[in-house]
């Protein structure tokens, strides 16, 4: 183990730590951004960039958010840990006020907005494998979920106001909360 390189790998580690902590601040002000924008008026533009930051922080951001959370209780930073407190908190609320619908919608939306076509959720593959879920939930519940929430608010646009409406305040004042 002499030849380990020890140092060279800690030194990795620090900087990919203090670059995805980084990252993760850029990526928080464009959310934050983008519901301020949304609470102006209604874009259709920042509405998809909107739900691409949005399922990205209750997917991936939250499992980082939670890894550094479990670190900093391990630590002394009482106020960096207060502060992921309070963000972990604020978001598992957040995600409280939607149905799974509600969130399915943004899952898709946000793939739509990533994605020129929805390959993922089509029955036959391009493979020609028949494909009936999608992370472990029916296809056909999927579509029917999506299409029942779109009929109830007649539009894609009109869910898309039901979701900021139930969203945009509890975000700004989180917002407000971690300034």
């Amino acid at each position: 183990m002499e030849n380990f390189p020890f140092e060279e790998y800690k030194n990795d580690f620090i900087i990919k730590t203090i670059v995805q902590e980084k990252q993760y601040e850029q990526w928080l002000k464009a959310f934050f951004f983008l519901n301020n924008e949304l609470t102006n008026e209604y874009d259709f533009v920042y509405q998809d960039a909107f739900y691409v930051k949005f399922y990205e922080l209750f997917t991936e951001g939250l499992i980082y958010a939670n890894r550094i959370l479990t670190s900093l209780k391990k630590g002394n930073n009482s106020e960096k840990l207060n502060w992921y407190l309070k963000f972990v908190d604020g978001l598992n609320s957040l995600r409280a006020e939607l149905s799974d619908s509600e969130f399915l919608y943004i899952e898709y939306r946000r793939h739509s907005a990533s994605h020129i076509f929805q390959n993922s959720y089509e029955h036959i593959q391009e493979n020609l494998r028949i494909k009936k879920e999608r992370n472990g939930k029916k296809l056909e519940e999927i579509k029917t979920e999506i299409e029942n929430l779109i009929l109830k608010y007649g539009s894609d646009k009109n869910v898309d106001k039901h979701i900021n409406s139930k969203l945009q305040l509890k975000i700004s004042e989180l917002h407000k909360q971690l300034t």
